[in-house]
């Protein structure tokens, strides 16, 4: 995160899209942390109970159930969870995305944040570009750079207005959810020393803390 934003705060226009998303901005008042301490969200995804539900966690701590829910999400992160747009998987083009990398067979957030930076004059594309780096590395990112931005978010991209209304804090918590359930089934109660939550992470650091 502290990365992310530190390059983008540099682009002195563009930055200003970002702070004052309804969404977003809050992330660009954050205190600055240069490492991140996830031993304690490590510790409350291995006391995950197991349910039944699709749309909700559970973690046990000194036997008090937790729930991490929707309403949680939204209330730590700030983003919105009202119901995706009809058709939301279609929003956008890919028309932005073809024109700066259409010789790429995979576009990683490596290729978008060096093509950020070789862009030196402020403009449309530039902020595009940013906010395509943004939602790739920040709001559903991967465990490492290299790996391929997805589909969706190199096409929601072409409509900036579309970014600043979309529910990101609806995807982002299905995307919380099933990767609590999947590296429950891959950790087995262990924790293991190559091993990433990928995505974004931010309520889950918070919530090990209240």
């Amino acid at each position: 995160m502290k990365n992310t934003v530190d390059v983008i705060k540099k682009l002195k226009e563009e930055v200003k899209w970002f702070t004052t998303h309804p969404q977003f901005r809050h992330f660009f008042h954050m205190p600055d942390e240069q490492y991140l301490k996830l031993q304690g969200m490590w510790m409350l995804l291995l006391r995950t109970i197991s349910t039944e539900e699709e749309d909700v966690a559970w973690f046990g701590v000194n036997g008090v159930p937790i729930r991490y829910s929707m309403r949680e999400h939204a209330l730590i992160s700030g983003l919105d969870c009202h119901e995706y747009p009809r058709k939301y998987l279609k929003l956008g083009s890919t028309k932005f995305v073809d024109y700066y990398f259409g010789g790429l067979k995979k576009i990683t957030i490596t290729d978008v944040e060096h093509k950020l930076l070789s862009m030196k004059t402020p403009c449309n594309d530039r902020l595009k570009m940013a906010v395509l780096f943004f939602l790739g590395r920040v709001i559903r990112g991967h465990a490492k750079d290299c790996g391929p931005v997805y589909p969706f978010i190199l096409r929601i991209v072409e409509d900036l207005d579309v970014c600043r209304t979309f529910p990101w804090g609806r995807l982002t918590f299905e995307d919380a959810i099933k990767n609590i359930k999947h590296m429950m089934e891959l950790l087995k109660g262990e924790v293991h020393s190559a091993c990433g939550f990928p995505g974004f992470i931010i309520p889950l650091e918070v919530k090990h803390t209240i």
